[in-house]
């Protein structure tokens, strides 16, 4: 499996699996999610995603995972429940 060297995953570990038919694929393993301190939360609209506060915030929509890195209830898949509270870390 092929990752970008600036990727943060370049480092985790790779897991074979096995599929049904009997061929292998490597996996991405579990990559522990570091603690990341917020500066500041906004209330989430219905119009707000995660690239979308990304763009806002920080200038880079690709970004959208350090605020999904900064609150433990949001996965970088789900949408941003509108009305609850997102956290947004320093851009370092």
């Amino acid at each position: 499996m092929s990752v970008d060297r600036k990727s943060r995953y370049v480092k985790s570990p790779r897991v074979a699996w096995t599929r049904a038919d009997g061929s292998e694929l490597e996996l991405i393993g579990q990559t522990p999610r570091p603690p990341r301190a917020s500066v500041f939360s906004v209330i989430a609209t219905d119009s707000d995603r995660l690239d979308s506060l990304a763009a806002r915030y920080y200038r880079d929509p690709g970004k959208l995972w350090k605020i999904a890195d900064a609150g433990e209830q949001i996965d970088p898949f789900d949408t941003i429940e509108p009305g609850a509270p997102a956290a947004i870390p320093p851009d370092k």
